[in-house]
């Protein structure tokens, strides 16, 4: 765990100048304003990292924190964050839009655009904080999602989760795991974002082509698994026809029978190189990532990385090992 803010570091005198001009140089880049006394204000940051996430659970005063276009051009930022809100209510204006985030609400914040957010009185947030390149999200993708996440029914899941791995934060960090369910995370995260942001039943064909294919390849994604996965379901799962998913993914520069090869060829690669799957056979991480020929998987697996599975694993190996 790192503490990244404590305001009892502080004199009560020093604290809003403090806790002001820390935050103001944070790598979002933001004007802060606290509401309170200087001996009256209170910010405590902590945050524990998963892989390619971070958990951060966050106490902070009443504040109004602004990202103007200036700060955009000034320090760009690449972070999301999915945040459930406690304490008090928190007014969020985003996007076009003002939300109001009840306490036990869960919300996406996008840190690299314009925003003002804040709250009165004794608050806090509990965030998954991931890269929104990571995610292979755009920016567009996200403002359609944002207000609109209680609409998923992947929404409460996805609420509790994060209330449940910030109370085991310390024991998840040090866990040898703990990078393999930082990636779960993101595929979670992606999940309710596309599910949050499409438009439920109805005619996919009316989605906006951009957000289509983002759905469309989230999809996969979180089916990579499957075996089974065929182009005629991935079109039913989406509403469209398998003419016009051919059609989008083709717009876009993507053979879409490929692409799922190279993500399960790219996925197996990180299984083999990860401590948390050293007990599974290459057999069974074929299968896990689905290809259900372990031999088609390995000739495949050496035409994309020019080397065996096997040798793969252990070149990694060999480069964890210390020297003696």
């Amino acid at each position: 765990m790192a503490v990244l803010i404590d305001s009892e570091y502080f004199t009560p005198a020093d604290r809003r100048e403090a806790v002001t001009a820390i935050l103001q140089e944070a790598d979002i880049g933001a004007n802060l304003r606290m509401w309170d006394s200087p001996a009256e204000v209170v910010s405590r940051h902590q945050s524990w990292m998963l892989g390619p996430i971070a958990l951060t659970r966050s106490e902070v005063s009443g504040h109004q924190v602004c990202r103007t276009s200036r700060h955009e051009r000034a320090t760009p930022s690449d972070t999301l964050t999915v945040t459930v809100q406690h304490g008090q209510r928190r007014r969020h204006e985003q996007f076009g839009a003002q939300t109001l985030i009840e306490p036990g609400a869960c919300e996406v914040i996008d840190l690299a655009t314009t925003f003002t957010s804040g709250w009165h009185g004794l608050g806090g947030t509990l965030c998954l904080q991931l890269s929104r390149e990571r995610l292979g999200i755009s920016t567009e993708l996200v403002a359609a999602a944002h207000g609109r996440l209680a609409a998923s029914p992947l929404y409460p899941m996805v609420t509790a989760q994060i209330q449940h791995l910030v109370g085991l934060a310390d024991q998840l960090e040090a866990d040898p795991g703990a990078a393999s369910l930082g990636e779960s995370c993101l595929e979670m995260v992606r999940a309710l974002l596309i599910s949050a942001a499409g438009r439920g039943p109805g005619d996919g064909a009316a989605i906006p082509e951009q957000l289509l294919i983002e759905q469309i390849l989230g999809y996969v994604r979180t089916h990579l698994s499957d075996s089974a996965l065929k182009i005629p379901d991935i079109a039913a799962a989406n509403n469209v026809s398998v003419r016009h998913l051919y059609k989008v993914c083709a717009q876009s520069g993507i053979s879409l029978e490929q692409w799922i090869i190279e993500q399960r060829l790219v996925r197996a690669r990180d299984m083999l190189t990860d401590i948390g799957y050293a007990h599974r056979s290459i057999a069974a991480i074929a299968g896990a990532v689905g290809f259900r020929d372990a031999a088609h998987f390995a000739r495949r697996f050496r035409e994309a990385f020019g080397m065996t599975p096997r040798d793969w694993r252990r070149s990694a190996a060999a480069a964890d090992t210390p020297p003696t």
